[in-house]
């Protein structure tokens, strides 16, 4: 009876089970096949299944990346490539599960593409001797262990061997189209050099056959027999199996998908697995036949889990509030008030799969104001500063808008668009009015910048005209006019009001050229400068820089009370203001950000300009950047703190919040010295519901590739027919890494290069990080020998080959015998001893002789990047 109940219980758990894994599962991936197994990768893990897709069976669960399994000639094994320490590296595992076992240890990237004909080696694609180029070269490792060897000096990126191992279709170098491969680019239907062609080398006769087509991408060849089967995307750029006769040199189309592209493939026999649309379909290349597969899996998914998480080093936008006790800082599209002092942190918009950001203050202090995208439009927030009162929504519409100032007496908000539009909000009514237009998109430094007067009559803002250069103009509240301030020959840049309003500092520059359109063509010769200058726009206006003469003033109650009358009610003469502009005796540098405080000193950061000195590895160029305070009563400029390179003012000017170089921010209260304190982001927790948020984030995507595309038409695409097409497959992403997948997909649609998506909370496992000797190494004799040393051609300050130092005493040709004291016999691989000792010092014990006879040791620092001593070698040798 109890055997009874216990197979009816167990009935009913495997039925639940199975209802609920009845669903198909897409984004299914990397495919590969033999006899009646298959096995794919999906959410970073591989699966195994029967080759219907039925049974399928979870083979890794690490959270590191896995892709790429490859079957072992005699289906036991299977090879693939993991990010499980830092780096991906080759494993191999059992069909049947167990412990992976790993068999590459360079920290470079090492991709499985195949095995040898026997079983006992392991092709891998990998870099780690490259000297120039994108592309790796195809090694082979054992799976007993021991140092892989280089099989030919040709570049590969990805290919296979036929069955026999006497040939190897391959493609040198990879596809601009690089989302293929897990990149992040989405470039469809590019033809242009980086599109691959399929070589088919007979390894014996040391020749090499091309697979016509220039100018279109061939892919993922595979064997089948003595034919080879490729994707390629010549026709109609959709990616599609060919076939390819080397005997009568015909190329035939045999697969016809309409709307997904074959991503990747595997084959055995006759059979040929592919993934298209994240499903798996299998095409019988006798009969022509495709049968699609339906997975169904139900996995347990980390990333899926709800949870909490600290924001603080996801910050976008921060801001000070009147008096310095509060900062509002915008996190992963939440709104927090973090006090600098008192009271508690508050996380003010508090919404789960909705972006809010820019957030900023009123300033009286009593208000906050913030951006947030809802129903596909922007919305201007306006709510207490407790974030508990009533709010004030306005209606923006349906572009993109950054907030730039919400200054004067607090009656106007001012935003841009992303359509280079300027405009400003009334805070009451909502009504808002156009002030400016750019004739052109800005790049380099500044943008658009602004500053409202202290009494909010005034707007003084940037405008970037037709020869790039930025003017200043002034704009009325009150009769909506503005006037052009700057004569256009200088680029202008932070405009900042006076306390009193009389005066208007800004920074102009005769020489911004290089900086221009995004290209920064700026040199250590012909560097960016900048003057600091100053403008009175009053007509009897006093300079801040007239000469004094050292006399006791009088005044009468009469004068005070007519200078209160004219402070209250400012007249502006801008016809000739700009006869009225004087430069600060400051150096011409590069200058942001300016702002006065309450003393009336002016506050401004100098940062380092590019090309001055080339900064180690590891340092920011930033970390000497000055927030400068200039005194008018001394005409001196003092240096408060260095490696700041933002910084914002509290309304009541007397305190600063900074963002160091190293993206933490700060408070502190203005003086003769500034003592920043850090702000506390401890407590900047969300509660992340990784469904929602990807689900704004595909929205997110979607609708900026159209706002921000230079091109209105979008190359003539039915963008709301992509959005359909691509979000189904939203609800089978597991885990971040997928949804870039997908979106990288989604935006190649655009047929447009740069145009790249990446981040976000992917795995970032770390490991010991691997030392490298900067030397090239083969086994000879059953021994570590040096067959290249790179010196980083001695003269570079940053690039010092290890093993180049002078007096060491090694020579190419040398053997390495042992690393502290272990010895490195045949069987042993060099990189797997060389973890964790990156610029620390390591004992190799070397010898001329194999045998390491009459042996000596010299101490080496190991680095972790062979990149640029071996790009120069290259450089040197060329010349």
């Amino acid at each position: 009876m109890q055997r009874a109940m216990k197979l009816a219980v167990t009935g009913a758990i495997a039925g639940l089970i199975l209802q609920t894994a009845s669903a198909e599962t897409l984004l299914l991936g990397d495919p590969a096949i033999h006899q009646d197994k298959i096995a794919f990768v999906y959410a970073g893990d591989i699966y195994t299944a029967n080759r219907d897709g039925s049974d399928p069976y979870r083979l890794t669960s690490h959270v590191g990346n896995e892709t790429g399994p490859v079957f072992s000639p005699d289906g036991t094994r299977i090879a693939y490539s993991a990010n499980y320490q830092g780096n991906t590296d080759v494993y191999s595992i059992s069909v049947n599960g167990g412990q992976p076992t790993r068999h590459t240890f360079h920290p470079g990237n090492d991709i499985a593409i195949d095995w040898s004909t026997n079983g006992e080696e392991i092709a891998f694609i990998s870099a780690r001797q490259r000297l120039h180029g994108r592309s790796g070269q195809l090694y082979h490792v054992s799976v007993e262990g021991g140092l892989p060897s280089l099989q030919m000096q040709a570049r590969i990126f990805r290919g296979t061997y036929s069955d026999n191992g006497r040939q190897l279709a391959a493609i040198p170098f990879g596809p601009a189209y690089n989302g293929l491969y897990g990149g992040s680019s989405g470039w469809k239907g590019y033809r242009g050099g980086s599109s691959p062609s399929v070589q088919i080398m007979d390894l014996r006769r040391n020749r090499v056959n091309y697979i016509p087509g220039n100018r279109v991408n061939d892919i993922e060849p595979l064997w089948v027999g003595n034919q080879v089967y490729f994707a390629s995307d010549r026709d109609a750029e959709i990616f599609n199996l060919h076939r390819y006769d080397p005997d009568s040199g015909t190329i035939t189309k045999v697969s016809n998908e309409t709307v997904w592209d074959i991503r990747a493939a595997d084959a055995f026999g006759t059979d040929i697995i592919y993934e298209a649309g994240g499903a798996l379909k299998v095409f019988d290349t006798e009969t022509g036949a495709t049968t699609q597969l339906s997975i169904s899996l139900a996995p347990d998914l980390p990333q899926l889990q709800s949870s909490w998480t600290n924001v603080a080093g996801q910050i976008t936008a921060a801001d000070l509030s009147k008096s310095g006790k509060r900062v509002l800082i915008t996190a992963r599209g939440e709104v927090f008030s973090v006090p600098v002092k008192d009271g508690s942190t508050r996380n003010i918009s508090d919404s789960s799969g909705v972006r809010e950001y820019a957030g900023t203050w009123s300033p009286d202090g009593q208000k906050l104001a913030y951006i947030v995208e809802a129903d596909q439009k922007q919305h201007l927030v306006i709510e207490d500063q407790d974030g508990l009162g009533e709010t004030t929504r306005f209606d923006l519409g349906d572009h993109f808008y950054t907030l730039l100032d919400w200054g004067g007496e607090g009656d106007h908000i001012i935003y841009r668009d992303n359509h280079l539009n300027l405009f400003a909000l009334d805070t009451e009514s909502g009504d808002r009015r156009k002030i400016s237009e750019d004739i052109r998109r800005q790049w380099g430094f500044g943008g658009t910048e602004v500053s409202t007067s202290p009494n909010g009559e005034w707007l003084a803002y940037t405008r970037e005209e037709s020869n790039f250069n930025r003017n200043i103009y002034l704009y009325n509240f009150e009769n909506g006019r503005s006037t052009q301030l700057t004569d256009g020959m200088a680029d202008a840049g932070a405009p900042a009001f006076s306390a009193d309003g009389t005066l208007l500092y800004f920074t102009a520059s005769t020489n911004a050229g290089p900086t221009h359109v995004g290209l920064d063509m700026s040199t250590q010769e012909r560097p960016y400068r900048a003057g600091i200058y100053v403008a009175v726009l009053t007509e009897d206006g006093l300079s801040p820089l007239a000469p004094k003469a050292g006399d006791e003033e009088a005044k009468d109650e009469e004068e005070e009370d007519e200078e209160e009358a004219e402070e209250a009610d400012l007249v502006y003469d801008l016809a000739g203001a700009r006869g009225r502009i004087q430069a600060l005796p400051v150096e011409q540098a590069q200058y942001s950000g300016l702002a006065v405080g309450k003393s009336g000193s002016l506050y401004y950061v100098k940062s380092v300009q590019p090309g001055v000195e080339i900064t180690p590895p590891g340092q920011s160029l930033q970390a000497d950047a000055e927030f400068i305070s200039f005194e008018f009563e001394e005409r001196e400029a003092s240096t408060l703190t260095s490696g700041i390179v933002a910084f914002t003012l509290s309304a009541d000017g007397e305190n600063a919040l900074v963002r160091k170089s190293d993206g933490s921010l700060a408070t502190g209260k203005l003086g003769d010295k500034f003592d920043a304190k850090p702000v506390k982001t401890g407590d900047l927790q969300l509660w992340i519901e990784p469904r929602k948020e990807w689900r704004q984030i595909f929205d997110d995507v979607w609708r900026m590739e159209a706002e921000f595309f230079y091109d209105p038409n979008l190359h003539g695409l039915d963008w709301q027919g992509v959005y359909d097409r691509y979000l189904p497959l939203l609800d089978h992403v597991g885990r971040r890494e997928d949804l870039n997948r997908l979106l990288t997909e989604m935006i190649a649609e655009m047929q447009v290069g740069h145009n790249r998506l990446g981040g976000g909370d992917i795995e970032r496992p770390s490991g010991p990080q691997i030392g490298l000797l900067g030397a090239d190494l083969t086994i000879n004799n059953g021994r570590h020998q040096i067959s290249r040393i790179y010196t980083g051609e001695n003269w570079n300050p940053n690039v010092q080959g290890p093993l180049s130092v002078p007096g060491l005493d090694v020579s190419e040709g040398d053997y390495i015998i042992a690393i502290n004291g272990r010895d490195l016999g045949q069987g042993t691989n060099i990189f797997e001893h060389l973890a964790g000792t990156v610029g620390k010092q390591v004992t190799l014990t070397v010898s001329d002789r194999a045998n390491g006879r009459n042996p000596r040791d010299i101490v080496v620092e190991p680095t972790g990047n062979e990149f640029l001593m071996r790009l120069w070698a290259w450089i040197e040798g060329n010349r």
